[in-house]
């Protein structure tokens, strides 16, 4: 019987050191709380498309980059956890920590097979991630496809926010799952997704987050340069511009307006921008004094002359050029005044000449953009959408409600 004592307790101390130097892939059996740090930002990586629109190898090199990323951070100060959905695996929860004078990911918590999309799915994770990792202020990183505002389908180039086995999730169960979860207003949210800098997403999101950073219009393919954004994430004085600068600089300089032919060289372009939330019901107020003013009786607004950000739903247009068209030009008072609470909304906006789209397949113009999106109401065509985007917070606060549509 001693003798059985002796090796399970050898057995138990040669699975505790194989378990210590195998640390970058899992953690421990039951995972301690961290004490309270400064920042705690969660990437939430939707990767699992289930068809052609995969994305999990291009996420696989994200997340590497997120671990050089974080090897420029005082961990002392920070967390940077991941919920991680690939193809062929089992959802994580993993904490990108420094140990050792070196970067591991700490795996800990692994899920049974479930749709990130859900919003109770999404909610239990942002919880459980506050729990271990309480901190004063939070961020929150979105990966997958998405196409702004635009309602749930099972159409693969049709996606609101997120791609997951053909499921996708609407932007008002977006902000209760982050509403709900998140203990206090995150500081920023970035989208490295798709045509997520609409007025529409921004401000039925704004009271979940001081800043949100993406493009009006498709990102380029291989997403974020996390190694260059994960620093600038815990940074304090103008935190949003840093991240939205880190992420349009990097891909600024490999520009050349040629249509890229891979993700490893990409030349296609860029478009970021950065909206303040606390100045989205300004906006929608001077909005809502041009709306139903130059909208009325279901009139259709001729879109032929207008920037468009998608090619795919015809849902997101240039939001700037909208009200000058509207108004007759840069030089009418009424733009002029609302042009006031616009800059005071869209605080960052940088674009190359052109951006590549996936849709179309080449290069198109970046000419007249301001960094802000916005659908407009069109015939009944367009009638499901037209239905989906009364449920909207900013069709009735900038005053599509009393235009007909």
């Amino acid at each position: 019987m001693k003798n059985i004592k002796i090796l399970s307790f050898l057995v138990g101390l040669a699975a505790l050191f194989a378990a210590c130097e195998n640390n970058d892939n899992e953690g421990p059996v039951t995972p301690e709380p961290r004490e309270q740090v400064g920042r705690t930002v969660l990437v939430y990586i939707v990767g699992d498309a289930g068809d052609s629109n995969e994305l999990s190898d291009l996420f696989k090199i994200n997340f590497s980059d997120m671990k050089a990323g974080m090897e420029e951070v005082d961990y002392s100060k920070c967390n940077l956890v991941v919920y991680s959905e690939m193809k062929n695996d089992l959802p994580h929860l993993i904490s990108l920590k420094q140990k050792n004078g070196k970067v591991v990911a700490d795996t800990l918590f692994t899920y049974a097979e479930q749709n990130p999309l859900d919003k109770e799915v999404m909610s239990k994770v942002i919880a459980q991630t506050v729990d271990y990792f309480p901190a004063d202020s939070y961020g929150f990183v979105f990966l997958s496809h998405s196409s702004s505002w635009v309602s749930a389908s099972n159409n693969a180039n049709s996606r609101s926010i997120g791609y997951y086995r053909k499921t996708q999730m609407n932007i008002p169960d977006f902000r209760e799952a982050l509403f709900s979860a998140f203990p206090k207003p995150l500081k920023f949210i970035l989208f490295d997704s798709c045509n997520m800098q609409s007025v529409e997403v921004a401000y039925e999101l704004r009271d979940c987050a001081e800043y949100f950073i993406g493009s009006p219009t498709e990102i380029p393919g291989p997403g974020a340069p996390y190694k260059a954004v994960v620093p600038e994430m815990f940074t304090e004085t103008n935190l949003a511009m840093n991240i939205a600068e880190a992420y349009y600089g990097y891909y600024e300089k490999l520009y050349t307006g040629v249509s890229p032919i891979s993700n490893e060289n990409w030349t296609g372009g860029i478009a970021t921008s950065v909206i303040k939330s606390d100045a989205l019901d300004n906006l929608a107020a001077a909005t809502k004094t041009i709306i139903p003013k130059y909208i009325q009786d279901k009139r259709e607004v001729n879109r032929s002359g207008l920037l468009a950000y998608d090619f795919n739903d015809d849902a997101n247009y240039d939001f700037d050029e909208l009200i000058q068209y509207l108004t007759g030009g840069a030089d009418n008072a009424e733009y002029q005044s609302w042009r006031i609470a616009f800059d005071n909304a869209v605080v960052y906006r940088k674009t190359t000449s052109k951006n590549y789209s996936g849709i179309i397949r080449r290069m198109f113009t970046m000419e007249g953009s301001e960094g802000l999106s916005t659908y407009i109401p069109n015939g009944e065509s367009n009638s499901k959408m037209n239905t989906f985007y009364r449920t909207l917070s900013w069709y009735s606060a900038a005053g599509w409600n009393a235009t007909g549509w």
